[in-house]
């Protein structure tokens, strides 16, 4: 693969992974487009694994306190009723809001993968997915009241939004921002815990990839790995960064805009 080729699929995984346009119909889209062969797995797995990195690099901080917090809630009381504090409440929430996305992804991930990624199907699901982000804003604007913070049973139903982003077009972080603000988060604190739910669900995805994909580690051209790496990474750290500023003050209606006019021009593609 030619080093610029492994440069762009990078900062578009990057930037597509933590953006609400769907980081899968993108990296679907762009080989399609500009007529490159389908990118091998074990490059796939190298850009997962950068924006895995860029998520704990970014969030480094609040892993530490919520893990050090789960880990002194749960000795301290031990053998009774738990009363966790509020890091560990948020990584009991993360932990819970994980749940479907990893049944779901069992269950269907393959038929899924398989299915569902021609440019028609993606078009429809960027369309389905944009309704989704509609519909959050619309509820958003009648609440009088945004939270920064919800129940665990709530976060299993964000959850539920999280599994929807197995389909190719709908995007991890447009589900998950939406089922925030749906329930009650502003949409800053939807971004934010949109991002810490991602983290097991990304992680896990590029661990179970680097594993199945291990033996072709060797065959492949490092340096093209190592610049769709780096590229990845740094594109991912920053819009993570971009997003957590943009929701604090602005709509998602962009985002639906750009979605509703990727998934025209993809209906048009398919004709030719």
């Amino acid at each position: 693969m030619p080093i610029l080729q492994a440069v762009l699929l990078g900062i578009v995984q990057g930037i597509t992974e933590f953006f609400p346009i769907s980081s899968s119909a993108h990296l679907i889209i762009f080989p399609k487009l500009f007529g490159w062969e389908e990118q091998e797995l074990v490059f796939d797995t190298t850009l997962h694994l950068a924006t895995s990195l860029a998520l704990i690099v970014y969030f480094w901080n609040d892993i530490i306190l919520i893990v050090k917090s789960l880990i002194k809630d749960v000795s301290k009381y031990k053998g009774k009723l738990v009363h966790y504090s509020g890091n560990a409440e948020l990584g009991l929430k993360i932990i819970v809001g994980s749940i479907p996305v990893g049944i779901v992804g069992f269950i269907l991930g393959d038929f899924i993968e398989e299915k569902f990624r021609g440019l028609v199907t993606v078009a429809i699901f960027l369309i389905l997915g944009s309704l989704l982000m509609f519909v959050a804003e619309k509820k958003y604007k009648k609440r009088l009241i945004v939270k920064d913070s919800i129940s665990i049973k709530k976060s299993f139903k964000v959850g539920l939004f999280q599994s929807l982003s197995l389909f190719p077009g709908i995007s991890r972080s447009g589900s998950t921002i939406s089922g925030g603000m749906i329930f009650g988060l502003s949409r800053k604190e939807s971004a934010r815990f949109s991002f810490l739910l991602s983290i097991p669900a990304v992680l896990f995805a590029g661990i179970s990839q680097a594993v199945s994909s291990f033996d072709y580690f060797n065959m492949a051209n490092i340096v093209p790995l190592l610049a769709g790496f780096l590229s990845s990474f740094l594109a991912g750290y920053f819009a993570i960064k971009f997003m957590l500023s943009f929701t604090a003050n602005n709509k998602l209606y962009p985002f639906i805009y750009y979605r509703l006019g990727l998934a025209l021009f993809l209906i048009i593609l398919s004709f030719f």
